[in-house]
């Protein structure tokens, strides 16, 4: 753990070093950060800054497993990492919550936080399959998404997740979204999805 804060402020500081180095060579780039920084670039893809793609109306988007769990550890705990296509408890249920055509998951995997809840990671190749069974097993709120991938956790990983730029799937209508929070259309008729996390 230590390391890991060590080899971070190093990155910091470095990635500070270098754009403070470059300069506006007195034209006001209007861009800032937002050009050379990591926003705007899609997970992997060397930036040092967010996990972000401009091209996926601003949720994060992480294609493997790994950059999902470093999208996550960036912001709370996930320890632990082992995949686990379904929870054994579901071991019985055809349509319980897992890596499958039927769910769109791709792979899934469990870490954990700092209270040992545990944190689930999926890799989703097939968002609408995914919204629509979630939809079915009524969960609002659970499903935290990026464009291509989704997190569930207890209280303390979702208070941690705020304010990352994943969205919540809400079906309810009885739920009501308060002014100023994203309300985006999810690609299942009745669903929302929004920044308001609860």
């Amino acid at each position: 753990m230590r390391l890991r804060s060590m080899v971070a402020a190093g990155v910091a500081v470095l990635a500070l070093t270098a754009v403070s180095g470059c300069g506006d060579d007195g034209g006001g780039d209007e861009g800032g950060a937002a050009d050379g920084w990591g926003y705007g670039q899609s997970a992997g893809s060397g930036g040092g800054g967010r996990l972000m793609d401009t091209e996926t109306k601003g949720r994060p988007s992480a294609a493997t497993t790994a950059e999902i769990e470093t999208f996550v550890s960036g912001r709370t705990t996930c320890t632990d990492l082992h995949m686990q296509a379904r929870d054994y408890d579901d071991e019985d249920n055809p349509e319980a919550e897992a890596a499958g055509k039927l769910w769109g998951i791709s792979e899934r995997a469990i870490c954990y936080d700092e209270t040992r809840n545990g944190v689930t990671l999926m890799s989703v190749n097939d968002m609408k399959s995914f919204q629509t069974q979630a939809k079915k097993r009524a969960s609002d709120g659970y499903y935290l998404l990026g464009e291509d991938f989704a997190v569930t956790g207890g209280p303390t990983t979702q208070a941690n997740l705020r304010q990352s730029g994943l969205l919540a799937l809400v079906c309810d209508p009885e739920v009501q979204i308060p002014s100023g929070y994203t309300k985006e259309k999810a690609l299942v008729d009745g669903c929302t999805l929004t920044d308001f996390i609860s």
